[in-house]
């Protein structure tokens, strides 16, 4: 598990409300006891609210595309959604280059930022995660270096949910890269 230092059961219990909070909360804050394994983010980091989330997993099988040109249900349109909806750059999308795998490789490209250490609202990049690489959007920054990442489709063999919504907390850096996506401008 890639750097994960939750427990087991903690990791079922949030992901057991997660499911719950993607599948009923249709862009509306649901209350739980276990709010706090949901909302760890950093202040002002939007990370609920995928538009796509009500059709997910049929959406990401049948590899639809969202406004992005990207496959729905997958890390690489909730990302884009999640730039997005925090008012950050995403005019440096490439049509059909957009794989997980080459979104460091683009971003370079645009000009924009690349480096080793995570930083909130930055993309965690994980090319050689599988074939297609996977992307998340960071949410939350620890003092020692372990990040939180919002993401769909986590390619993770022990919990891997095709095309569903995850939260993980604690993550260590080891193979990732960060794009550091700059605001809109207006």
């Amino acid at each position: 598990m890639r750097g994960d230092t939750s427990t087991v059961g903690a990791r079922a219990l949030g992901r057991i409300f997660v499911v719950f909070v993607a599948t009923f909360a249709s862009g509306y804050v649901a209350v739980s006891a276990h709010a706090s394994i949901a909302t760890r983010s950093a202040p002002g980091v939007i990370a609920y609210g995928y538009p796509y989330a009500a059709q997910c997993p049929g959406a990401g099988i049948a590899e639809q595309v969202d406004r992005w040109g990207m496959y729905m249900c997958n890390c690489t349109s909730y990302v884009a959604w999640a730039l997005t909806a925090n008012r950050q750059r995403i005019n440096w999308f490439v049509p059909g280059a957009m794989d997980a795998n080459n979104w460091a490789h683009v971003a370079r490209l645009a000009k924009l930022r690349v480096g080793t250490t995570p930083r909130v609202s930055a993309v965690a990049v994980w090319p050689r995660e599988t074939r297609f690489g996977h992307v998340a959007y960071v949410t939350r920054v620890d003092l020692n270096g372990a990040f939180d990442v919002s993401e769909y489709n986590l390619p993770d063999e022990e919990w891997f949910r095709p095309f569903a919504f995850d939260v993980r907390h604690g993550v260590l850096r080891a193979g990732a890269v960060f794009i550091y996506v700059p605001r809109r401008l207006g």
